[in-house]
């Protein structure tokens, strides 16, 4: 493509953190009307270059400029001044949970200089209005964001970022909880805003949306600038510079192991909401099986009550043939069923606690000795935990807010990992993760799984099937049907996961 005027330029950007030198000599340059992709593995160094561009981080060498004078930003709100408008990876940084819709969509009136505590209500319910139409969010004004699934969070931070008329917009993993059709729509305002020459910074670890999208390719390896790649991209040629060569899973689960015989888990006339079908499932021993569906089919429901967050209506769980009913998460996981929650930053991550004391959390008593703690033998585990997934850190002991959000979701994976299980569900375990990082967890899943068994959840189709042996689709609490890794017809999964259904067409399934 021809190269456009860029009105924002980052030069020779450099940034350590003690001894870890994070970005080394990054220079981009942001075209106006163009999207520029950066890609690159957790770690690499992308959100780093994000928070300096962004005001966050003050200290670097490099220079930024804008419209070709330099500038030094010393606050995000600086930055924001400037026309740098910042929807970051982990959403709840994003939106204020303790106020409502109305007031995290006009945040920016709320908080402008000259605007009196006096204000007018009326004007400001309008102002939301139009920020919310910029999304098409149909959402009540009123409810508080707390109680806001995480799509809804991330909607309403983009729609924001948008309506501040941006020169430069950076969108870090915006549809990480997102479904296509919200997907869609943000791409379709994406290149409505190309038009008026806006300049978007898109990052993401979903290669086929950047293929879709993007004009131009950043990759970043090891806080370098690997490689940039025009529009149409190859993706194998995306990966390798971003990651080198990864090998492909074996899938090891057998179609002849798959009998009554070899069943680890089974639902038996399970109804986990009011009014839905009842589920009959079984998961064999030593089987990785991946549950696909929309946004709101009913996948994380089905998780809270194998984890004892939600009492079914009525039905049975079976381990090994046994009825359990896990009332509680402490029973759940006293009945090896663990669960690795889809929302990581309010149900997972300790903020401020160390990678170690954040992966051992649940198991403390496997480190009690008489009432002692055996500290450094729960640093070895976790150590070995960290070398086995491939975590990137400084140690064990470095806190776990100093690791970017892929390798924040990788110690989380890793917490239910180090102990021995029946059952562990992967809730979204890979939102913001890069292919790397999800062939490592599926690999120590392979690697360790034994003759237990797991399910991973995932609404992108494409995560799904890199690492599961046999795939079921949920659509509106009814499991529409299943397939083996190894006669996969990904037109067959997509109508299960997008038709429409009737209460015929459930009792017809369940039946």
């Amino acid at each position: 493509m021809a190269e456009s005027a860029h009105v924002i330029e980052v030069r020779n950007i450099g940034k350590s953190f003690g001894a870890t030198r994070a970005l080394d000599d990054v220079s981009v340059q942001f075209h106006t009307g163009e999207i520029l992709a950066m890609v690159g593995a957790n770690g690499a160094g992308k959100s780093t270059l994000i928070k300096i561009i962004c005001g966050y981080h003050t200290d670097y060498d490099g220079e930024i400029f804008i419209n070709g004078a330099p500038v030094r930003f010393t606050t995000p709100k600086d930055a924001y001044e400037h026309g740098i408008a910042t929807v970051h990876q982990i959403i709840n940084q994003g939106v204020v949970q303790s106020m409502s819709v109305c007031e995290n969509l006009t945040l920016a009136e709320l908080l402008a200089p000259r605007q009196s505590p006096f204000y007018d209500k009326n004007a400001l319910r309008e102002r939301a209005r139009e920020v919310a139409a910029i999304m098409d969010l149909e959402i009540d004004l009123d409810e508080e964001v707390a109680d806001l699934s995480q799509s809804d969070r991330q909607l309403i931070a983009i729609a924001r970022a948008l309506a501040s008329n941006p020169k430069l917009l950076i969108l870090d993993e915006p549809t990480s909880s997102l479904s296509d059709k919200e997907a869609h729509r943000l791409f379709q305002m994406l290149e409505r805003l190309k038009q008026t020459g806006v300049s978007i910074l898109y990052v993401s670890h979903r290669l086929h949306e950047i293929s879709r999208i993007a004009d131009r390719v950043v990759v970043i390896r090891d806080g370098k600038k690997a490689a940039t790649l025009d529009s149409p991209f190859d993706v194998k040629e995306m990966v390798t510079a971003m990651v080198g060569e990864i090998p492909k899973h074996k899938h090891l689960l057998r179609a002849d192991k798959q009998d009554n015989e070899d069943v680890q888990i089974e639902l038996r006339d399970l109804v986990v909401e009011e009014g839905k079908p009842p589920l009959n499932l079984k998961i064999h021993r030593g089987e990785i099986l991946g549950m696909t569906g929309l946004i709101g089919a009913g996948k994380s429901e089905l998780a809270y009550v194998l984890f004892g967050l939600r009492k079914p209506v009525s039905g049975e769980i079976l381990i090994d043939g046994k009825p359990v009913r896990p009332g509680s998460v402490t029973d759940a996981v006293s009945k090896g069923i663990y669960y690795v929650p889809e929302d990581r930053n309010n149900n997972a991550v300790v903020p401020m606690y160390t990678v170690r004391q954040n992966m051992t959390l649940p198991f403390l008593r496997a480190f009690d000795w008489f009432g002692v703690m055996n500290v450094k033998l729960e640093q070895r585990r976790a150590r070995k935990m960290i070398e086995s997934m491939g975590i990137k850190t400084e140690s064990e002991e470095a806190e776990i807010d100093s690791l970017c959000g892929g390798n924040q979701q990788k110690v989380i994976v890793a917490r239910w990992l180090l102990e021995k299980f029946n059952l562990v569900i992967l809730d979204e375990p890979f939102q913001g993760v890069d292919i790397r990082s999800r062939h490592d967890i599926g690999q120590y899943l392979r690697e360790h799984i034994g003759e237990k068994s797991a399910l991973i959840i995932a609404t992108d189709l494409d995560e799904v099937i890199e690492v599961a042996d046999r795939i079921v689709v949920m659509n509106s609490g009814a499991l529409m049907g299943e397939q083996l890794y190894q006669t996969i017809d990904r037109d067959q999964l997509l109508h299960w996961v997008s038709q429409e259904v009737s209460e015929q067409q459930m009792e017809e399934t369940h039946a």
